[in-house]
């Protein structure tokens, strides 16, 4: 059987929480958590993040309070 690797995907979304832009991260992880690790330390470029368990992804907001991103972990 073979492994699953992951892949982070950054969503640039818009004011009606809509996707304007999707830039995957160059690098397959091997396992889910390296995958997290990553988010997490993304995450804190941002003036306010967390994870959003109903959407099953991390959220970023800029300090101007426009630019707001979403993290999300794909199969690959």
């Amino acid at each position: 059987m073979a492994r699953t690797a992951f892949q982070v995907v950054e969503l640039a979304i818009d004011a009606n929480d809509q996707v304007i832009d999707r830039k995957a991260i160059p690098y397959p992880y091997p396992n889910h958590k390296d995958a997290v690790d990553t988010i997490e330390s993304l995450a804190t470029k941002f003036a306010e993040f967390g994870y959003e368990t109903k959407g099953d992804f991390w959220w970023g907001l800029a300090a101007d309070g426009k630019s707001k991103v979403r993290f999300i972990i794909e199969p690959v």
